[in-house]
């Protein structure tokens, strides 16, 4: 899992994410889930400013939590998952 967590923030690290509000009360991921999975990404974010990494890993963290209801459920998507699929779904929307 954390591999494919590295391997998505790696793929294509560049800013913004501006979609409406979406309630993810109801997603089950928890509070250290979400802080382990955004310092990761922040440690991969390289040539990109503090503010711009902290965008885009927000912006993938709610990308994960709209496409899977739990943490175990992207973990074992993710891990198996092809790079270009990854960048599809977290990536790409992410992106400007």
């Amino acid at each position: 899992m954390k591999r494919a967590l590295i391997l998505m923030a790696a793929v294509g690290l560049l800013a913004a994410c501006g979609e409406p509000a979406v309630d993810l009360s109801n997603k089950d991921f928890s509070d250290d889930w979400k802080k382990n999975f955004r310092a990761s990404c922040l440690k991969q974010a390289r040539g990109m400013s503090k503010a711009d990494a902290k965008e885009y890993c927000n912006c993938s963290l709610r990308q994960i939590m709209l496409n899977w209801d739990s943490e175990d459920e992207a973990g074992m998507e993710l891990n198996g998952m092809p790079g270009y699929e990854v960048h599809r779904l977290l990536v790409a929307p992410c992106v400007k």
